[in-house]
């Protein structure tokens, strides 16, 4: 059996189809690098060379980690919930110096889009069967210019990750063979 990920089972219901396809491809790989720096910097790795184009959100990244961070529980690592059928791979799992389990799922993108809260949901339950409960769950926007990031707490785990569930069954319904 083939698993979908979170990301394809979210995708119907985030529509970029008013983006030009050039801005979406410029937005997906500015996303990648800026991922791929926030997962170096949770590793407690040192970053070289970060693109200019990427450095202010980079910079609000580490401030609000510096910030919030006392322990690195998960960084990146890809979860699969087998029972369900379903894989992701939550960007961040922290215990915060308040002593709460957070997952996090980094953001660059300015505005909020709803999506992302059935895309926490998903996260929590992976994070859940790996052992992990997490207290609080939600998306951090970065900063483009180095300025605060935004936190989006989700607190309605089970009703969201309910909704999450319909999602999946409805991409294994239009999927099949």
């Amino acid at each position: 059996m083939i698993y979908a990920s979170v990301t394809e089972v979210l995708q119907p219901w985030t529509d970029f189809s008013r983006i030009k396809p050039e801005v979406l491809e410029a937005a997906a790989l500015r996303g990648t690098a800026v991922h791929d720096i926030c997962a170096t910097i949770a590793r407690g790795l040192p970053v070289i060379n970060t693109p200019q184009e990427i450095e202010g959100r980079v910079i609000s990244f580490r401030r609000w980690f510096d910030l919030m961070v006392d322990e690195v529980l998960l960084v990146e690592e890809r979860l699969v919930n087998t029972d369900l059928g379903y894989h992701g791979e939550p960007d961040l799992i922290i215990r915060a110096k308040s002593k709460e389990i957070i997952l996090i799922d980094n953001k660059t993108p300015v505005q909020l889009v709803k999506a992302w809260q059935l895309q926490c949901a998903g996260y929590w339950n992976l994070a859940v069967k790996k052992g992990i409960t997490p207290d609080k769950c939600g998306s951090l926007r970065l900063h483009p210019d180095g300025g605060i990031a935004k936190m989006e707490y989700y607190n309605n785990n089970l009703q969201d990750f309910n909704m999450f569930l319909q999602a999946l069954n409805l991409h294994r319904f239009f999927n099949r063979k």
